[in-house]
């Protein structure tokens, strides 16, 4: 387990600790998820997919998430069901 402590800069600014990110393999780029339940912030990163051709074949046969919860996504994703 890692421990770091950092501040919140002007303009709301958070160092990621050098440690933390080069174990959590956090790349410059990243897409960053805050995600609050049950009174904690939960922070989830993610590569951002920069192109259509990266998503080739991921989009076949998938679910219908027109009427589903951000949240619920989230959850999911994140394993916080």
């Amino acid at each position: 387990m890692i421990i770091a402590k950092t501040k919140v800069t002007s303009g709301f600014r958070i160092m990621i600790p050098k440690e933390i990110r080069n174990k959590q393999g956090i790349e410059d780029g990243m897409e960053v998820i805050w995600y609050e339940k049950d009174g904690k912030i939960n922070i989830y990163f993610r590569k951002v997919v920069k192109s259509i051709k990266e998503m080739r074949g991921t989009i076949s046969g998938g679910k219908d998430l027109s009427r589903t919860r951000i949240a619920d996504l989230l959850d999911e994703e994140l394993g916080l069901e």
